[in-house]
């Protein structure tokens, strides 16, 4: 059993830094804010293939970047603080802790979760062959509450029967911290 207090976060102010960073970033072009970025690399780390922090700059980011040199590698140092973290966190075996309220209920914008979830979703179609390769059923299984949270799958009509109903909706989106933990123990078990 990991002890939680040694797994390596970010402090406060790192949190703060590289939130304002990319969000900046995402406002100047249409980039990853801090929640797709943080799902993006959640998948990634899970995900069956070695992980790079540069899948995640040339996934989440455009090419003509709008940070100053030294804004860049501060967002690179981050990233790579943020990714420790998460593999951290993954080893534990404890339920993740999505960086966002576990609703899709957001008057004012985009929520968070839908945000993370989308990013995390990206990640696991760069790699789509390699996730599904062991058992495409079980891995979906395990995906389904972040397909639904990501708001990528609206069209499909079981995805529309949870959003006409706020309880279950609340309820798949609580399924996605330990849904996480599966896909990563899953994809990993013969490592």
């Amino acid at each position: 059993m990991t002890d939680l207090n040694s797994i390596p976060s970010l402090t406060e102010d790192e949190l703060e830094t590289l939130g304002v960073l990319l969000e900046e970033e995402a406002e100047r072009q249409d980039s990853f804010d801090f929640f797709a970025v943080h799902g993006l690399m959640t998948a990634l780390i899970s995900g069956p293939e070695e992980f790079s922090v540069q899948q995640v700059w040339d996934c989440a980011f455009d090419e003509q970047l709008g940070f100053s040199k030294d804004e860049k590698a501060k967002v690179n140092d981050l990233l790579n603080k943020l990714a420790k973290e998460i593999q951290a966190w993954l080893d534990s075996g404890q339920d993740f802790p999505v960086p966002a309220d576990l609703t899709l209920i957001d008057d004012d914008e985009e929520p968070p979760l839908e945000s993370w979830a989308m990013g995390f979703m990206t990640g696991v179609l760069l790699q789509e062959e390699q996730w599904y390769a062991r058992d495409e059923e079980t891995v979906a299984q395990h995906m389904f509450p972040i397909m639904y949270a990501s708001g990528l799958f609206m069209d499909e009509p079981e995805m529309a029967d949870i959003d006409d109903d706020v309880d279950l909706s609340n309820q798949m989106c609580a399924n996605i911290p330990a849904a996480v933990v599966e896909l990563y123990l899953f994809l990993h078990a013969e490592k």
